[in-house]
C-alpha cells in the first residue's frame, strides 16, 4: 500500500483528495494546507478532518513537516510554497498542478498574465516536481478558451479550476504509465511576486477591484 499527501488548498485540492482515495492500493495518508487557507474557497482542512478523521493534517501548512520517505507519491494542488530537494528527491512521484499554460506562465498569477498579455487560450497544467519554478516535465494539461475582453480574473480561475478537476480525475488513475514530456526552455518565461505591479488592471479578481472600469 503506498501512501500519498496532497498540498494545497480549496475545492481542488479537496478533489485531488478524492481522486487519490479513490485510486487502489493508496492511501492518502497527509495533507498540508496553504495558510491561512483564503476565505474565497473551501476550507482543504474542515473537509479533511470532516471526511477522512485518520488523515494527519499539518497544520503549519509547512511541507518540511512530511517526513522524507514517508509518502510514494505527492500531489501539491495550488500550494504557495516551493518545495524543496530533499522532498523532491525522497519522493518516487511528486507532481504539481499550476493554474496556467506551461512553460509560458510559470510562477505566480498565470490566469492575471495570460488576460493581460490579451491572449484566447489558457491552460491548467500537472507537471512532475523539480528544483526549479514550474519547470519539470509536463504529465497532463488542459486548455481552454478565454475572451479578455470579457472575461475577468475571477471568470477564468473558476474555468481553470473546472478544468483542473476533470484534468486531476484523468491523469492520477494513469500516472504510472504516463511518460512526461520535457518543456521546451525557449518559450519558458516565468512571473515574480516582484512583477505583480506591471498586471495594472488584471492585478485583482475584477477590474473594478483593481481601481479599473470592467
Amino acid at each position: 500500500m503506498r501512501r500519498a499527501a496532497v498540498l494545497g488548498k480549496g475545492a481542488l485540492a479537496v478533489h485531488a483528495c478524492e481522486a487519490i482515495a479513490e485510486l487502489p492500493d493508496t492511501a492518502l495518508d497527509t495533507v498540508i494546507p496553504t495558510t491561512p487557507e483564503p476565505s474565497w474557497d473551501v476550507s482543504l482542512t474542515q473537509v479533511v478532518r470532516s471526511r477522512w478523521p485518520n488523515v494527519h493534517v499539518v497544520d503549519s501548512g509547512d511541507w518540511r513537516e512530511l517526513e522524507p520517505g514517508r509518502c510514494d507519491l505527492v500531489v501539491s494542488v495550488l500550494y504557495d510554497k516551493i518545495i524543496g530537494p530533499k522532498l523532491i528527491h525522497a519522493t518516487p512521484q511528486i507532481i504539481n498542478c499550476h493554474p496556467g499554460r506551461l512553460p509560458h506562465y510559470r510562477g505566480v498569477r498565470p490566469v492575471n498574465w495570460a488576460l493581460r498579455n490579451g491572449d484566447n487560450l489558457a491552460g491548467i497544467t500537472l507537471h512532475v516536481v523539480d528544483e526549479g519554478v514550474d519547470s519539470g516535465p509536463i504529465v497532463a494539461e488542459a486548455l481552454f478558451s478565454i475572451w479578455p475582453d470579457i472575461d475577468e480574473v475571477r471568470d477564468v480561475w473558476w474555468r481553470a479550476i473546472a478544468h483542473g478537476r476533470r484534468l486531476i480525475t484523468d491523469t492520477l488513475p494513469r500516472l504510472d504509465r504516463i511518460q512526461p514530456r520535457p518543456q521546451d526552455p525557449t518559450l519558458a518565461v516565468t512571473h515574480y511576486s516582484r512583477d505583480n505591479h506591471l498586471l495594472g488592471e488584471r492585478s485583482d479578481w475584477t477590474r473594478a477591484l483593481s481601481g479599473f472600469p470592467a
